[in-house]
């Protein structure tokens, strides 16, 4: 894997981690994020006029739906628990899934790295979950981990459709949509979005960013290298919460992270 590429992914991760922890210390965690995917979705919106997603209007909505799902469950996920316990739960349940999807549906025969990394995967899951349980954030755990399996529904979605499409006119549209579902679901009103403006900037930038980044990396480097060393941003995510949870959570963000890399390289 390229230097450059590498550094990419690293700065990358610390982006991702740093919206996440940014998100998480937001006094409402999903109307920040949906106004976040709004703000990114306005600015790509001229990508609408040259090139419009017409080819798959089923799958913007199948996608919005999915992501509208992901934004409002992580939200509450970080407005009810631990970062700790729901970022690396959120971002670990997606390559379980993927790994666990190919061998039960698809008979995909698992090499021996990637049952190791479902074994490794699961058991930092569990120790997080016990973690979560201990701090009495068990809906946390539960909407963290469904968090996941959205995650893996809009990717899927997302990969058929761009090959169908213009990716920024489609993003710009999901974007749009999505947002715009769990804003009139939650009915902030005017004041409040307006106050959450600032976080919503910065969390929006992040996910830019950080977005910008693995889509440079993927042209000098094969996606699952990047998508294993992105990965990294689990164990840097619990750093930067600084919460005071013991070891647990750290060992338990080890093992998320390993099990990932294992199971994408």
């Amino acid at each position: 894997m390229p230097a450059t590429a590498v550094l990419l992914v690293l700065v990358s991760t610390v982006l991702h981690a740093g919206w996440n922890t940014r998100l998480h210390r937001s006094a409402d965690p999903e109307t920040t994020v949906a106004l976040s995917y709004l703000l990114v979705g306005i600015v790509l919106l001229p990508a609408v006029w040259f090139d419009p997603p017409s080819e798959v209007p089923g799958w913007v909505v199948a996608s919005a739906a999915a992501q509208g799902g992901y934004m409002a469950l992580l939200g509450t996920a970080y407005r009810t628990g631990s970062l700790s316990v729901a970022y690396p739960i959120s971002r670990g349940t997606a390559p379980l899934l993927v790994g666990l999807g190919g061998w039960l549906l698809l008979d995909e025969t698992p090499t021996a790295a990637t049952a190791a990394g479902l074994v490794v995967l699961v058991g930092g899951l569990l120790v997080l979950a016990g973690l979560g349980n201990q701090l009495q954030e068990r809906r946390a755990v539960v909407l963290a981990a469904i968090t996941g399996l959205c995650t893996v529904a809009y990717s899927l979605i997302d990969a058929r459709s761009v090959d169908l499409t213009g990716s920024l006119g489609y993003l710009s549209m999901v974007m749009i949509l999505s947002s715009g579902a769990v804003l009139l679901g939650r009915r902030p009103g005017w004041a409040r979005m307006r106050s959450m403006l600032g976080d919503s900037a910065v969390v929006g930038a992040g996910q830019g960013g950080a977005y910008a980044l693995v889509l440079l990396a993927f042209q000098q480097a094969q996606a699952g290298q990047v998508a294993g060393l992105r990965q990294v941003s689990v164990v840097l995510g619990v750093l930067l919460a600084r919460e005071a949870l013991g070891p647990r959570a750290l060992w338990g963000s080890l093992l998320v992270t390993a099990g990932a890399v294992l199971v994408i390289w």
